[in-house]
């Protein structure tokens, strides 16, 4: 047993020894696909993302091997018509398979790839038409036909560089697996495309 913990304290120092913590973030666009629709055709989600991760070093297993958690809050905005506009936030959690593969002094460059765990915040939809403004609440709304559900889940595959242990700038696009509509027979679907820059402490 205490060989079994030694080993297991072995292998947790060496991983710290090879964890690095990092802030990023990023521009986000989220193309939407399926057979429901509010308040007409939504023009694509854009917006941001700011977070952090936190990747650990596997080398002692594989060379270049790594994994990386981390968690960001997420802002998109929308059009669905010339008076109807939409707003997000949410909180996502990632957690990516890393491999990083040095190509000259100081260079590196990484493949990411991993499942997001995503979760609604804010979702409404405020029509200014008819002289008014009235804001849907999508996650409880129905009077549309239909609510949204606040969670997600996407899989995900990046690229990026990493220059002098120091400055990372990733492009990645997530595949939605989730249907995000309660509309019965209804389909809704979300993919992401977003590009980050990072900086590593």
């Amino acid at each position: 047993m205490k060989k079994v913990l030694l080993i297991v304290a072995s292998l947790l120092i060496g991983m710290q020894a090879h964890a690095q913590l990092a802030a990023d973030g990023g521009y986000m666009h989220a193309f939407e696909q399926g057979n429901i629709s509010y308040l007409g055709s939504s023009r694509g989600w854009d917006g941001f993302f700011v977070g952090g991760r936190y990747t650990i070093g596997l080398d002692n297993w594989v060379d270049g091997l790594g994994v990386a958690p981390g968690a960001n809050v997420s802002f998109l905005w929308s059009r669905y018509a010339n008076t109807v506009t939409g707003r997000e936030i949410a909180i996502n959690v990632p957690v990516h398979a890393v491999y990083s593969l040095d190509i000259m002094s100081d260079v590196k460059v990484k493949f990411l790839a991993g499942p997001t765990l995503q979760l609604g915040l804010v979702n409404n939809l405020v029509d200014r038409s008819n002289n008014s403004t009235t804001t849907y609440n999508m996650y409880k709304e129905t009077a549309l036909g239909a609510a949204r559900t606040p969670f997600n889940l996407y899989l995900g595959l990046g690229a990026g560089i990493e220059v002098a242990q120091a400055i990372r700038v990733n492009v990645g696009f997530d595949f939605g697996l989730l249907n995000l509509t309660t509309g019965t027979n209804a389909t809704l679907r979300r993919n992401i495309l977003k590009i980050g820059v990072g900086y590593i402490f």
